[in-house]
């Protein structure tokens, strides 16, 4: 068995004899490596193909008067915080598909990424407005500073 397919089969490993692995210190200790070896192989994965998150705050009504606050090509930015700052019920997620981790054969729907310029539902732009004015129960954020 290749160290790939020993990493990924740890749960199989448990399903087929728990009590040795549950109840052994030495089939513990396999487990425990088994495991480790496993988050170390996604660790790895996920630093090859891993962005930059940007943080992303919902807008306030109060912002608009924020001297932190920016716009630019119609995108708001926290200058403060270097956030993006979207209107309550936007952010699409982008679906791609991938092989699944638990059989190759199969794939897996994974949120991709996400367009924040797009409603995640079809919400009427009043709706969105009240939104605006009830972020933060109609409070300015703590760090809001007037212009």
């Amino acid at each position: 068995m290749s160290e790939e397919e020993e990493s990924l089969s740890w749960y199989q490993a448990i399903a087929e004899n728990p009590d040795y692995y549950n109840h052994t210190e030495q089939g513990q200790k396999e487990l425990a490596e088994m495991i480790r070896k496993e988050s170390e192989r996604l660790l790895t994965e996920l630093g090859k193909s891993l962005k930059r998150t940007r943080e992303v705050i919902w807008l306030s009504r109060h912002c608009y008067d924020c001297k932190f606050f920016e716009k630019n090509n119609g995108r708001s930015h926290c200058n403060k915080w270097d956030v993006r700052i979207v209107k309550p019920f936007y952010g699409r997620a982008i679906w791609s598909k991938v092989t699944s981790m638990r059989n190759p054969d199969e794939k897996e729907m994974v949120v991709h990424d996400i367009d924040w310029n797009s409603k995640w539902k079809e919400i009427s732009d009043a709706i969105i407005e009240k939104a605006v004015d009830m972020v933060n129960d109609g409070y300015p954020y703590f760090c809001f500073t007037r212009k």
